[in-house]
Order: C-alpha cells, then structure tokens, then sequence
C-alpha cells in the first residue's frame, strides 16, 4: 500500500524528494519507516533512482526511455537545486549549534545563581558600611557638600607630605653625618638611638 502510494506521489509531482519530503507531503499517512521500506522496494525494482548529495539522499522516478534530454537536464538541476537548499540549511543548522555551544560555555563558566546571591549579600553589607561613613561624614561637617572639605583634607596631606620629606631629608643626612665617625653599621646605629629603619626609608 505504501510503496503504491509512494510511487504513485513521485510519478505524479515528477520531482526529487527526500525521505523527509515525502513523509511529509503525504501528510504523515505513512511513518518514515515505512516509507523508507517503500522507497528500498522501489528502488531494487527499479522504479525509482536514488541521487546522493553530501550527507542527503533524494529519490526520483526512472523516466521512460522516450523522455527527452532536456527534460532529464531539467530534472538533473532540480536535483541540484534541491540538494544545494538541504546543504544550506544543514550549514545554518551547524552554525546555530556552535553558537548555542558557545553560549553554554559561557553559561558554565559564569557565576551560579547562588554565588550571584552572596554576591548581592556582600554589596550590599558594604553599601551600608559606607553609607554610615558618609553620614557621620555628612554630620560632622554639617554639609552635604564634601567637596571643600576634600580640598581642605588634600591641602593639609599636601602641607604634611612636604613638612615630612623636609624632616626625612634633614635627619638622613645628619645619620650620615654621624655615620662618617661611627665604628659600627647603619643597623646598629639605628638600634642604639632608637630609629625604625622603615621610617627613614
């Protein structure tokens, strides 16, 4: 019954049509299963031929020997045609996986939901600490607008910087002074009048 219905579908549209094509266009009255076993049956009685593009199979009814050259010709470039359309769509099909495949890569190396969740804990414990920064901030200049208290702050940092570059630079060169005269290193000079070495560096 199938094989009949098949032949008789090929015959009548006189197309090339994959397995998929014609399960389809006969409206699924037959499974793919059963189709294909027509199509086997068809093509070892020699009704039917099968052309072979890339990864797709289509099948075509064997014309009678009185068909033309051109008509072959005609159904040579629909087979052609066909198999370049399934070709296309199997490369688009290819690329869309690779693009799904990167996503989820992606995906997986990001941070989980329960990470991501912690994340918003920790920020936010941090936004309140330094929200009640700014508020005593805030209240101890009675001003909303810290930005002459930043230029004042800075100014004064400026003053002491300076003041301490000048005092670091007078007291090296009075311990190289001493130095000069000294029997023992620097390190033990350091020790006996009692100067952190990290304070002069």
């Amino acid at each position: 019954m199938a094989m009949d219905t098949v032949y008789k579908h090929l015959k009548i549209q006189n197309r090339p049509y994959s397995v998929n094509d014609i399960v389809l266009n006969l409206h699924n009255e037959f499974g793919k299963s059963a189709v294909q076993k027509a199509i086997d049956h068809l093509l070892a009685e020699g009704k039917i031929f099968e052309k072979v593009y890339g990864k797709q199979k289509v099948y075509c009814v064997v014309q009678d020997s009185t068909q033309d050259i051109e008509e072959l010709m005609r159904i040579d470039k629909e087979l052609q045609a066909h198999a370049n359309e399934v070709e296309t769509k199997y490369q688009d099909l290819e690329k869309e996986i690779k693009n799904q495949e990167t996503l989820l890569k992606s995906l997986k190396s990001s941070i989980t939901l329960e990470e991501a969740r912690q994340e918003k804990v920790s920020l936010e414990e941090s936004i309140k600490v330094l929200t009640n920064k700014l508020d005593k901030l805030i209240e101890s200049t009675g001003s909303t607008d810290l930005t002459e208290t930043k230029r004042k702050t800075q100014s004064s940092l400026d003053e002491y910087s300076r003041e301490y570059t000048k005092r670091k630079r007078l007291c090296t060169e009075i311990i190289d002074c001493i130095l000069e005269n000294y029997p023992g290193t620097k390190s033990e000079l350091y020790d006996e009048i009692g100067i952190d070495p990290k304070i002069i560096k």
